[in-house]
């Protein structure tokens, strides 16, 4: 009596996890799809970037490049180091901590200039024209994670001023976020 109503309690317990994962992945919001070509050239007009936001976006980015290039060479050789130690016949725990905490202080680096970018750039375009931005730069995540990145910041039927500024700009926002 006792196995049965185990079984039966097992079985219960069963059906209920499987009632509420199948609610949740009902539930669930499907995947975002990039917007494409129209809605993308829509948001770039709508930003109305100028030369001298360029500019000031560019000199931002050249700024902190060669602490952002070192902290990233320092992680590398951590990690080199890390992996180095840990071959050895008994690795030294403290050693490799050690390691670990040099390569946390070095993304911790990164981390810090990338906020300090956005803070600047948010403070360049002012608080509407900063979430079109990050519009433009999660949509340029999205496309290039689906393959669709030619598609939808594709450059056909621009004019070459047009084309330029578009092309500037959002290679200077996915240094900058």
């Amino acid at each position: 009596m006792k196995k049965s109503t185990f079984r039966y309690g097992l079985v219960l317990l069963a059906g209920i996890v499987l009632l509420f994962a199948g609610g949740a992945a009902a539930s669930a919001q499907p995947m975002a799809k990039p917007e494409g070509k129209e809605t993308v050239r829509g948001w770039l007009r709508e930003l109305k970037i100028t030369d001298e936001e360029l500019t000031q976006i560019s000199e931002l980015v050249a700024k902190d490049e060669p602490a952002l290039s070192k902290a990233r060479a320092d992680i590398r050789v951590q990690q080199a180091n890390i992996a180095r130690l840990l071959l050895e016949a008994e690795p030294d725990k403290a050693a490799i901590e050690a390691e670990v905490d040099k390569s946390l202080e070095a993304e911790k680096t990164i981390r810090m200039v990338q906020i300090d970018r956005q803070i600047q750039v948010k403070s360049i375009f002012g608080e509407k024209r900063w979430k079109t931005v990050l519009l433009i730069v999660r949509e340029a995540r999205m496309a290039e994670s689906a393959g669709r990145l030619k598609e939808s910041f594709s450059r056909k039927g621009l004019n070459q001023k047009e084309a330029e500024r578009w092309t500037k700009a959002l290679l200077l926002l996915r240094n900058c976020l």
